[in-house]
This record gives structure tokens, sequence and C-alpha cells, in this order.
């Protein structure tokens, strides 16, 4: 568990991740379209999850520079983040990208995002979450051990 306390990651999976599931889903549709139901609906209703994504990351980043400790998953954690959003989710980032592929599915009418988040979400899972946990747990103990049971992981 000390290869831990440093830092959970010499990648920053995340957005790696995020990034590669909205590429391979732009070029899915292109090569084979999914049926995906479609509407103004469905667009308005993507518009307002995308921007409740958005505020979810930018929500995030602010009370973890309040808190003065690293935003980036590459870098080990000065201080445990338990108020704002990481009240209600122990990693609200990555729940936020998550939100933000479903949210381009509704826009974009396109279900390779559906398959794609769910596919990022378990990458996240075991690339980022599983080590960030390790190293959270090295660097703050049982004050970690406490937040983990009172606030879930994803939401």
């Amino acid at each position: 568990m000390n290869a831990y306390k440093a830092r959970s990651n010499s990648i920053p999976w995340p957005p790696i991740i995020t990034l590669a599931a909205a590429i391979l889903a732009v070029l899915a549709a292109w090569v084979y379209r999914l049926p995906f139901p479609q509407g103004a609906v469905l667009q308005y209703t993507g518009v307002l999850l995308l921007i409740f994504a958005l505020a979810i990351d930018i929500w995030s980043i602010f009370t973890m520079r309040a808190a003065q400790t690293t935003v980036m998953p590459t870098k080990g954690s000065t201080h445990l983040v338990t108020n704002g959003p990481f009240g209600y989710s122990r990693n609200p980032i990555y729940l936020g990208n998550i939100l933000l592929l479903l949210a381009l599915s509704l826009i974009l009418a396109n279900a390779w995002f559906v398959i794609l988040a769910a596919a990022a979400a378990i990458g996240m899972k075991k690339l980022a979450v599983d080590r960030e946990e390790l190293h959270l747990l090295a660097v703050f103990g049982a004050e970690y051990e406490d937040y983990c049971r009172r606030v879930r992981r994803w939401l």
C-alpha cells in the first residue's frame, strides 16, 4: 500500500478515457449507426444534462482548489475533501465526465455514447478510482475509511 502514498497514477486516465470514448462514439456512429430515439425534447434534455455535468465538474474543481489540494489525478492528495460535491459522491468529476458522455448521446442521438459511457465508467473504476482509493487510504487512513462509509463511490 505504501507505493500509493505519493500518488495514485502516473497517467491522467479519466480525461483520456472520456475523450477516447467520445471519439470512438463518433467514429463508431460514422461506421455503423445504432438505432436511437430522436427529437427536440431529447436534445433539450441532453443540453440540460450537459450543463449539469459541466456544473458538477466545475463545482468539484473549485471545491478541491479551495481545499488547496490537487485536481490532477497524477499528483498526490494533500487534503481529504469531503464537502461540496464530495459530500454526495467520492468521484464527482468522474461522474460528471460520464454524465457528459450520456448528454452527448441525447444531443447527437448516438447510442454509441451510451455504450462507451458504460465502458468509460468501468475503465475509470479500474484505472483511476481503485488506485486513488488505495492512495487516499494510505495517506488518510481511518478518516478516509469513515468517509467511504458515509459517501458512495459514484452517486
